[in-house]
């Protein structure tokens, strides 16, 4: 507990400090005032000793000397001892014989001296001086007391230091925590802000109320604090704008180290990684990079230089672009962004762009060609069959009719592209709009030998539609069904349901490969790659009709079975409804 917590610290340093002076300070009290007390009293028992020296020199009977005797004895609780002439051979007289010779020069020269010894067991102090009368021998007078008349004294002033020093230590104690709750206040603060700060909440705050250098500590505390809070939030911003960007990217990103694991990836890359990961492992792992990447991932940080490369993966064209990241002011390389991309459509539609040049370009090529030799046949003459030159005429003028048709897809195309593909609404009676573009196929039917069925709706449906661009769509439809169809049928039905009516174009042809139903309303996209004359187009009917039925809010849908036959259904709304273009 104690060391977790710095106002115990604290409190615990000042009170030690405080008990080691106070105890220092008392022993050396005790000391001195014993040391005093003795000098004092040694100092006394000398002046006692030398003014009864100097009476006994004056007068010394026995009746002054008792009197003397009983008044020290009465108030410094002291002995004496007195010889008038030190050849008596007595006690005083031994003991000044056991002096040392400085000691007895000392006497002798008027000076008295201190003695310290053990006497009766306890120490006493002795103080000798001779007293001296003219023409007889000198005399010693000694005073002596037993140091333990200096106890109660002494314990009384031990008693005193010790009161003082306990007194103390508890003013120091209360004192010393007060002081260290005040200095760690403010530290303490500071840690719980600190663990707040770690829980990520920055807005608690310091209170500051004084400017020492804890104060300046908790002012400074609070500017980083504010500082960081500052700082997190702008870059808490920038992570979930990043993230995002990220996540709104319709291409893979993805961030990987050193060791090819995934530090980062938005769900396009998620996706991807799922998937291969399954492919190449049979489990979801989406920590670590693929292996068929591995390769390029280690020549991009071998190589320190950014490389590209197209990757053909389940039937899809990804586009892998790899770039290195580096350490901060360094060259060392700490792992890589990788950038992926689904490429299919593109390949696709660069496909579909070079079959319709070619397409074009077949289409162009053969009945200019046609033209430019029956003409050529007509001006010279070669043939003057007037029935030789009318068939001629006829194929020059099919031929004019197909260039046409074309140009004219083109056209449509060219305006749809730049959103001048305007419709011109007005009511429209759909009986009688599939009435008229079927009956510009009776003809062919009976040339061709397929059956033409036409069932009408019971009642007369009218929308509000562009009737050249229905009649359009239709002819379209028909063309396509009698182009496929070779000794059928082919059926025209209308049927209304809620808000919506249904007009279906049923052919028993020869059907779309199932792998091309999918695109045959692109642009560009042709199901009859043989690109014959008799079947020939150039794929772009089926993408203008859709357009013109999503134009006027409804949809179109097919459904085929190879050597069975197609079915195009067009859904229409009774009312018209204002939609945008999703071609």
């Amino acid at each position: 507990m104690i060391k977790n917590s710095i106002v115990l610290k604290l409190w615990l340093t000042i009170v030690g400090m405080v008990v080691v002076v106070l105890v220092l300070l008392s022993v050396l009290l005790q000391q001195f005032f014993a040391t005093y007390v003795e000098d004092n009293q040694s100092s006394s028992l000398i002046h006692w000793t030398l003014s009864i020296s100097d009476e006994l020199q004056k007068n010394d009977n026995l009746e002054h000397l008792l009197l003397s005797k009983n008044l020290l004895k009465k108030v410094q609780n002291a002995e004496m001892s007195y010889t008038p002439s030190l050849k008596e051979n007595n006690a005083l007289d031994k003991q000044f014989r056991s002096l040392s010779t400085s000691e007895r020069y000392q006497l002798q020269s008027g000076k008295p001296i201190i003695i310290r010894q053990i006497g009766n067991g306890s120490p006493q102090i002795t103080i000798y001086d001779l007293v001296k009368r003219p023409g007889q021998n000198p005399g010693l007078l000694a005073v002596s007391q037993q140091m333990s008349v200096l106890d109660a004294p002494l314990d009384h002033m031990r008693n005193l230091i010790l009161f003082d020093v306990l007194l103390g230590v508890f003013l120091a104690t209360g004192l010393a925590f007060v002081v260290s709750k005040n200095l760690s206040k403010p530290l303490v603060e500071m840690n719980h802000a600190a663990e707040l700060m770690q829980s990520g909440d920055f807005k608690h705050r310091v209170n500051v109320v004084t400017s020492d250098e804890v104060g300046r500590l908790g002012s400074t505390f609070n500017a980083m604090a504010a500082q960081l809070d500052h700082t997190i939030h702008a870059l808490s911003m920038e992570r979930d704008q990043l993230s995002t960007i990220l996540q709104s990217l319709q291409d893979g990103v993805m961030a990987t180290n050193t060791l090819g694991q995934i530090t980062l990836a938005n769900l396009p890359a998620l996706r991807i990684l799922r998937q291969m990961s399954l492919s190449e492992r049979g489990i979801v792992d989406v920590s670590q990079l693929p292996d068929a990447m591995q390769s390029l991932l280690q020549a991009v940080q071998n190589h320190g230089e950014s490389m590209s490369r197209e990757w053909l993966w389940q039937d899809r064209n990804i586009l892998l672009h790899v770039i290195p990241l580096r350490e901060p002011d360094s060259q060392l390389v700490r792992g890589t962004l990788t950038v992926l991309r689904d490429i299919t459509e593109e390949r696709q539609m660069d496909s579909l762009r070079k079959d319709f040049l070619a397409n074009v370009s077949h289409e162009l090529r053969t009945p200019l060609s046609m033209l430019q030799g029956y003409s050529e046949a007509l001006l010279d003459e070669l043939d003057n069959d007037p029935e030789m030159r009318r068939e001629l005429v006829q194929i020059i003028h099919e031929e004019a009719m197909r260039m046409k048709r074309l140009v004219n897809d083109l056209l449509d195309l060219a305006s749809l592209e730049s959103g001048q593909f305007q419709m011109k609404y007005a009511p429209v009676e759909i009986n009688s709009l599939i009435k008229k573009v079927s009956r510009k196929f009776f003809t062919l039917s009976s040339e061709k030998g397929v059956s033409l069925q036409v069932h009408l709706f019971d009642r007369p449906i009218l929308l509000e539609a562009d009737k050249d661009r229905l009649e359009q769509v239709f002819t379209n439809l028909l063309d396509n069904a009698f182009r496929h169809t070779e000794k059928g049928k082919i059926e025209i039905s209308i049927e209304t349901e809620t808000h919506y009516v249904y007009i279906q174009v049923k052919d028993t042809g020869s059907g779309i490969p199932p792998e091309d139903v999918p695109y045959v309303f692109e642009r560009f996209y042709k199901a009859d790659k043989a690109r014959t004359r008799s079947a020939g187009g150039t794929g772009l009917g089926l993408a203008i009709a859709r357009y013109i039925i999503v134009k006027h809010g409804g949809e179109i849908i097919v459904k085929s079975a190879l050597h069975v036959g197609t079915t195009f259904t067009v859904v229409l709304p009774l009312k018209r409804q204002v939609t945008e273009n999703r071609i």
